[in-house]
């Protein structure tokens, strides 16, 4: 029961790091930027208060008694959100988009924003793994995302429903096509995409388990 409280606590400490996480980005950000930044917070808040009210029926049947199967659900939950933070590699099903063009931070945006309304349960770029508190933006040069610069040629790499992703990519595809400043635009859907990188735990804001 002590395993499942401290993963409750820690889901609600997750939440209150985002909202610092997103709130410290906002300084010097244009409109556009800023729409994005909301739009993944609010995201984020109703997928992790989704987690809570999970993570509560699931101490609920602790306490009842069921703990075996409490506890077995919980390790699964935990893969789950470790894989959403981007701590562990995952591989497959999932698209593998290339992008031959000087993007800027909204663009960049924009595509990771239409790769997780398709479902995208893990996303790397150019070899760095992206994730919903990830801040994108505008530096000389190029785009930085979370402090690491990144530039053309772009490689979009997601998991998750081989179906879904793959509408996206051609949606995307199809968009880039018609943008003057494209060289070139690619796609392909494959049964297994690995992606290695993992972030480091971030540390805490204000919230203690």
């Amino acid at each position: 029961m002590g395993l499942i409280s401290a993963v409750l606590a820690f889901v609600t400490v997750v939440q209150l790091r985002s909202q610092a996480e997103v709130q410290a980005s906002l300084a010097g950000q244009n409109n556009t930027a800023l729409a994005f930044l909301i739009d993944d917070l609010h995201r984020t808040h109703d997928r992790l208060s989704a987690e809570t009210q999970v993570l509560s029926q699931r101490l609920q049947a602790l306490q009842a008694g069921n703990a075996q199967a409490a506890i077995s659900a919980l390790q699964l939950e935990q893969r789950q959100l470790d894989i959403i933070d981007g701590l562990v590699p995952v591989s497959g099903p999932g698209v593998v988009l290339t992008v031959d063009a000087p993007l800027t931070a909204v663009d960049v945006q924009d595509a990771l924003n239409n790769i997780r309304l398709a479902g995208a349960e893990a996303i790397m770029v150019d070899g760095q793994r992206v994730i919903t508190g990830s801040v994108v933006v505008d530096a000389a040069g190029g785009v930085v995302i979370d402090g690491v610069a990144e530039g053309s040629p772009w490689t979009f790499t997601a998991i998750g429903d081989p179906t879904q992703l793959t509408t996206a990519a051609e949606l995307m595809a199809r968009s880039l096509q018609s943008d003057p400043r494209v060289i070139a635009v690619s796609y392909r859907t494959a049964t297994t995409v690995k992606i290695p990188a993992v972030l480091k735990p971030r540390p805490l804001v204000y919230g203690t388990p």
